[in-house]
């Protein structure tokens, strides 16, 4: 890779820019420095990573070593939930692209992209449709549809809404709060409204949750959800929750999947001298 000088004939903000740049992308850590090198043999094998706690939650099984997580943790401690479920995915990157961490933001932010995405049921052992209806909403109380449009700086933090409606749990409304770092996207997905499981009532406004932290590595984008919530849950409907808790994550890792080649594609390569 070729860093012009300061002293060159190009102007020095033209040199800051790709300075910048430079340093962003030299400061990608491989991915075997945030989860253990035995973790990411077996995401490569194609294995399922998926942990269920129940009752009193102790340690993650598959959280990165990042200090995004200390948050997640602190958060859980605070809402004491019934059930969590921990899943691990990895999503190999084509190749070194411009802006790498604003591309992945912005897939986040494409609310309207997540309808018609598909997950594998393993119970009925085909292909199930996640997310019948997904688009970005003008406020809490206010279903008013809101055009995705992505953003060209990355925010620090950020919070939107969304109506969604899936063929767990219904129409609902969530608040979506991001936070982002160096090399991390945490989003936070809120019900607002009662969740419930055809007839049966799963549980009430704030009280399930899914946190999903991508950190950016040399090698791609480390995928890691935690889904959490706090209700009374017939023993009969737990298994339910807990199996759509795995399977939403999994959904959702293959749509970002999916669109974050496109996203690559489209930020282009930064070519390496």
């Amino acid at each position: 890779m070729r860093i012009l000088p300061l002293n060159s004939g190009y102007r020095a903000g033209m040199n800051l820019s790709w300075f910048c740049l430079m340093t962003v992308i030299a400061a990608a850590q491989p991915a075997a420095n945030f989860v253990p090198a035995a973790l990411l043999d077996r995401l490569a094998a194609g294995e399922d990573l998926r942990a269920v706690q129940t009752g009193k939650i102790g340690t993650f099984s598959f959280a990165p070593n990042h200090p995004e997580v200390r948050l997640v943790a602190d958060a859980l401690a605070m809402e004491k939930p019934d059930v969590v479920v921990e899943t691990l995915f990895f999503w190999r990157k084509p190749f070194v692209a411009r802006n790498e961490l604003l591309a992945a933001y912005n897939v986040f932010r494409a609310m309207g992209t997540l309808e018609g995405v598909e997950y594998w049921s393993a119970s009925r052992k085909k292909m199930r449709l996640f997310y019948e209806k997904s688009y970005r909403i003008a406020g809490p109380t206010d279903r008013t549809s809101v055009k995705d449009v992505p953003v060209l700086e990355l925010p620090t933090a950020e919070t939107i809404f969304a109506f969604q409606k899936d063929l767990t749990f219904g129409g609902n409304v969530y608040r979506y709060d991001f936070r982002t770092s160096r090399d991390s996207i945490l989003v936070e997905s809120t019900n607002l409204t009662g969740l419930s499981y055809g007839p049966v009532p799963i549980a009430g406004p704030g009280k399930v949750r899914t946190r999903i932290l991508v950190v950016a590595t040399e090698e791609g984008m480390l995928f890691w959800a935690c889904s959490s919530a706090s209700a009374t849950i017939l023993p009969g409907v737990r298994g339910r929750l807990e199996s759509s808790f795995g399977n939403r994550a999994e959904a959702v890792f293959g749509w970002f999947s999916a669109k974050a080649q496109e996203a690559w594609k489209a930020a282009g390569r930064v070519e390496m001298r």
